[in-house]
Order: structure tokens, then C-alpha cells, then sequence
């Protein structure tokens, strides 16, 4: 009896174990499931539920989360989001070429000259092969200027050198076949044959594919001022002459001369700057063979460096005068070319043979226009025996037996060489202008 009583005491022991082996795995299931329906899965599981402040569910969809931009990271309502400054435009660079060169005094012999060198079913008078030398770099320029120091006045009058000339009209059609694009004809002797030539003179330059300044058939016209536009840039061009030999028109005359005058010259620069990005003036001024300013011409210049002006191109003087950079009133800085020489001529002495091209970048950033890299390249007219043979040479080009077989030398005893003629440019522009 005892002994049944220990086996039945075991038995329950053994079944008590067994049923806590069971509640314990059980347990542990339970336990096991209830975890994964609290945790989410990711690969499966999107959406994660976040208790706010108000007691109310807020639902954020997982997928709309880039942990890495930190744009989709939740800020606090009390920060400001924020804001990526706007690059600044990058402004858009114009840049064109300007070349100008000075008096194309047309005397006796170059007509003549350009007479022996007609071609056979052309024109009366041929002068391109005077230029032919430096006919490149004036078709290559934007714009190509040059003072036409003797007018045109056409059949009405007999062809004439010097002191009252009358040049021939076909150097005109040369002149704009060369690649001139502006040519001034503001100068001492623009009324060399009166009214009527003047008149001849503009209306048949005004016939040409280029523009004329300093021509004005009435008073009316000084209002239009002559503006080119290249590459996107607009300028404006502006001429005046210091007088005309004395000679007047009459006081019932239509036709005007552009003189240099103050008040003139400040409305009509004020009017260009109005219609144009920059302004170019062509001065006829100063002293003939003095490669000295005079106190008029610095006094003249400062007023249209003042106005605002971009570059003067002055010519007259017949000899080559000094380059130099004018401060304007307003902080500009004013290019101003006091002299360019002589284009051509059948003048006597060897520092009238010498002239060059003024050449520089107008280059406009923006609304701001600016003058870069202006640089003179030095020509010399020659003329042989019998004051034939014209023809314009880079002095760079130029040699000794050229020097010897000159007119200055052969016909009028002037023994200049050629290292004489530099030292006569290097002496006049400064070395910044002779690169």
C-alpha cells in the first residue's frame, strides 16, 4: 500500500512537469505573435502610426521618405524652411572691331595716278591699287572709318587739287568697295566749291552703301544723328570741323557746316547717348604740321570726354599727334586720338607721309559699354619719280630702297630713313598704343 501510494505521488509530479512544458511553449507563442503584429516589417509593412500631441492618429506613408534628402525630413512647425538663393544671371558679352584711319587728301597727282590705272571698260579712275596693302585689314573690321579730307562735288565743277579741291567720284565707289564704313566728310574743305558742291558732294556720298557724317543738307538734319549696329551693340556717330579756310555760306544757305561749338556738340551728344549704346566723334582740329595739342584741342577733348564719349578720332594736322586716355567727369575714361596723319597725299615732306589705323574692341557686358586694347599701326604714303606709283604701306613693311626712291627723297631732297621715320612715331605714340 505504501509503495502504490509513492508511485501515484510520482505520477503527479511527472504530470505537473509536463504541463508546464506546455504552458511555457504556449506562453512563448503567444508572446511571439503579439511582437509581430506590434513591429513592422519593412519589407512588407508601409505605414507606422504616431501618436501627436491632440491624442489623434497621424498616418505617414513610409514610402514618401528618403532618410538621405533632407527635404523630406520632418521639422519642428517653429523653424522655417530653407530657401536656396537665385544664382545670378551670367550677362552676355558683345564684342566688335573698329579700325580708323586719317586725311585721304586727294591731290593732283593721285588722281592722275588713279587715272594712268584704269581698268579697260571701268571706271575713269582706279585707286585701289594705292591701297591694296591695307585693304585686308579694313574688310576685316567691323567697322572701317576714314576722314575724306577732300570732296566729291561732281560734274558741275572741273577736278581740282589743291587749296579748292574736287576729287573724283569714283574714289567714293573705291573707297566703299574697300570695306569703309563710315566716312567723315566734315573738314576744312567741305565747302571748297560753295553750296552747290557741298550739296553734290552729300547727295552723292549719301548715294554709297556706307554712312556719311558731318553731312547735313539742312538744319533740321542735325537732329538725326547716324548710328551703326553691330554684333548687338549700337553706335553713334558724331562729326565737327574747326573752320573752312575762310570760306562762309551764304545767309539764305540750306546746307550746314558742323563746326566745333560747344553747346552744339553737348546736344548732340546728349541726343546720341539717348538712341545709342556708345558715341564716336570725328574732330577736325588743331595746327597743321605740329605734332603738339593745342590748348583748344585738349579743351575740346576734356568737354566730350565729360559728355561721355567713348573715342575721338581727330585728323587735320597732317602729321601724327599723341594717343592718350582722358579721365570724364562722370569716372569714364575717354580714348582720344589727337591725330591720325595722313591716309595718302601728295604732300612734300617725309612726317606727312606718315599716318596708321587706330584699331580697339568696343566690347558691351550687359548695359555697360567699354574700349579695350586700342593699338596704332603706322602707315607711309609712297610716291615715286613724277609723283607716281601711290601706294600705302604698313611701315613695318616699308624698306630702305623704297626710302631712297621716295618723292620726299628724289624729288624734294629729304634723305629720312627708315629707322628715322620709326623713331618719328615711337617719339609721337606713346609705346602702350604701338603693341
Amino acid at each position: 500500500m505504501e509503495k502504490k501510494e509513492k508511485r501515484i505521488d510520482l505520477f503527479m509530479i511527472i504530470c505537473i512537469v509536463i504541463i508546464c512544458v506546455l504552458l511555457f511553449f504556449v506562453i512563448r507563442q503567444f508572446l511571439d505573435k503579439n511582437n509581430n503584429e506590434t513591429v513592422s516589417d519593412p519589407a512588407n509593412d508601409y505605414d507606422m502610426v504616431l501618436n501627436d500631441t491632440s491624442g489623434e492618429d497621424t498616418i505617414i506613408n513610409m514610402t514618401d521618405i528618403n532618410i538621405n534628402n533632407k527635404e523630406d525630413i520632418i521639422q519642428p512647425e517653429n523653424e522655417t524652411e530653407e530657401t536656396t538663393a537665385p544664382e545670378p544671371l551670367e550677362l552676355v558679352e558683345s564684342r566688335i572691331t573698329f579700325v580708323g584711319t586719317g586725311d585721304n587728301v586727294v591731290h593732283e597727282c593721285l588722281w592722275m595716278d588713279a587715272g594712268r590705272r584704269a581698268l579697260t571698260g571701268g571706271r575713269a579712275y582706279n585707286f585701289k591699287p594705292m591701297f591694296s596693302d591695307v585693304a585686308d585689314m579694313v574688310a576685316k573690321a567691323d567697322i572701317a572709318f576714314i576722314n575724306q579730307e577732300t570732296p566729291m562735288a561732281g560734274n558741275d565743277f572741273a577736278l581740282s587739287g589743291y587749296p579748292q579741291f574736287n576729287s573724283p567720284q569714283e574714289l567714293g565707289y573705291d573707297l566703299v568697295e574697300l570695306g569703309f564704313d563710315v566716312i567723315n566728310i566734315a573738314t576744312n574743305h567741305m565747302i571748297d566749291k560753295g553750296e552747290k558742291g557741298l550739296r553734290n558732294a552729300i547727295n552723292f556720298m549719301r548715294s554709297l552703301d556706307t554712312v556719311i557724317i558731318g553731312d547735313y543738307l539742312n538744319r533740321d538734319e542735325l537732329n538725326h544723328i547716324k548710328v551703326i549696329e553691330r554684333g548687338g551693340i549700337k553706335i553713334a556717330f558724331l562729326a565737327y570741323t574747326y573752320g573752312t579756310n575762310g570760306l562762309v555760306l551764304s545767309d539764305n544757305a540750306e546746307v550746314v557746316v558742323p563746326y566745333i561749338e560747344k553747346e552744339l556738340m553737348i546736344s548732340q551728344i546728349a541726343k546720341a547717348k539717348e538712341i545709342a549704346d556708345t558715341v564716336l566723334v570725328s574732330v577736325h582740329w588743331g595746327e597743321e604740321n605740329t605734332f603738339t595739342p593745342t590748348a583748344s584741342q585738349r579743351q575740346f577733348a576734356q568737354l566730350m570726354a565729360d559728355c561721355g564719349v567713348l573715342a575721338i578720332i581727330g585728323h587735320h594736322p597732317h602729321v601724327i599727334q599723341p594717343i592718350e586716355w582722358i579721365e570724364g567727369s562722370g569716372g569714364n575714361r575717354t580714348l582720344c586720338v589727337y591725330s591720325l596723319g595722313n591716309f595718302a597725299s601728295g604732300m612734300t615732306h617725309p612726317t606727312n607721309m606718315i599716318g596708321g589705323f587706330i584699331g580697339f574692341d568696343i566690347v558691351k557686358t550687359g548695359e555697360s559699354v567699354k574700349l579695350e586694347n586700342p593699338v596704332f599701326t603706322p602707315t607711309i604714303y609712297y610716291y615715286g619719280s613724277g609723283w607716281l606709283n601711290g601706294h600705302v604701306y604698313f611701315l613695318k613693311d616699308y624698306t630702305p630702297e623704297l626710302a631712297k626712291s621716295h618723292g620726299t627723297y628724289t624729288l624734294h631732297g629729304y634723305k629720312d630713313t627708315v629707322e628715322d621715320l620709326w623713331r618719328y612715331v615711337t617719339k609721337n605714340i606713346d609705346a602702350e598704343f604701338l603693341k
